[in-house]
């Protein structure tokens, strides 16, 4: 199972309610029966506005985020300019030996095209490095992503199935590995990670899940 999560699934009944509805006052710490009337202590335990015990997530507490290293913007801003060059190619060749307008539409569409690439190379890789974090349980990965619009998925422990690690040229030189965690019902990719760390977080998830990782 792999989901967009803002909290944690509930299952079941609210504590202290029966399958009938009715409710049933909680035991007090001590044994005695709970008090009545005036002066009477009240539950404080944390909950949601619906009454459900709050259950934290894996990446709810700040101090369990995991960040990548801060040289991944160099690394995604190579992959973006060798991931756009064919095009870029493809423009600048069309426009040269294809008759398909006056000059300056086919130069202009070339500059469009470069002006974009070289925006979003500059801009968006350090929103992207600053949204995203990842934290691992015992019982589940928790991962925040995005650029625009930012995306929270949590993946199951219990639900991975396979671990792969990509990288290519770029990764290389950089250090830097992509880890591919798959489910039944899709993936979620750590982008930009430590080979080290990558190699580090692939012997925890297997060894919490009991899978021989394909790495």
């Amino acid at each position: 199972m792999l989901a967009d999560v803002t909290t944690r699934p509930r299952i079941g009944q609210p504590p202290g309610v029966q399958s009938d509805g009715s409710t049933q006052p909680r035991p007090s710490p001590t044994g005695s029966p709970p008090a009545s009337g005036t002066g009477a202590t009240e539950d404080v335990s944390p909950t949601t506005p619906g009454g459900w015990l709050a259950v934290p997530l894996a990446g709810d507490l700040p101090t369990e985020r995991h960040r990548l290293p801060a040289r991944v913007t160099r690394y995604w801003r190579w992959r973006a300019f060798c991931s756009s060059l064919p095009l870029l190619v493809l423009l600048v060749s069309g426009a040269i030996v294809l008759p398909w307008g006056p000059w300056w539409v086919r130069w202009g569409v070339v500059g469009v095209f470069i002006a974009v690439i070289a925006a979003g190379m500059i801009i968006l890789p350090p929103i992207r490095y600053r949204v995203f974090w990842y934290a691992i349980s015992s019982t589940e990965i928790d991962v925040q992503s995005g650029i625009i619009f930012t995306k929270r998925s949590l993946v199951p422990m219990r639900r991975v199935q396979t671990l792969r690690s990509e990288r290519g040229p770029i990764a290389d030189h950089y250090r830097m590995t992509t880890l591919k965690i798959r489910t039944a019902a899709g993936s979620v990719s750590l982008s930009g990670l430590d080979r080290a760390e990558a190699d580090e977080l692939c012997e925890r998830i297997g060894r919490l899940t009991g899978l021989a990782d394909d790495v």
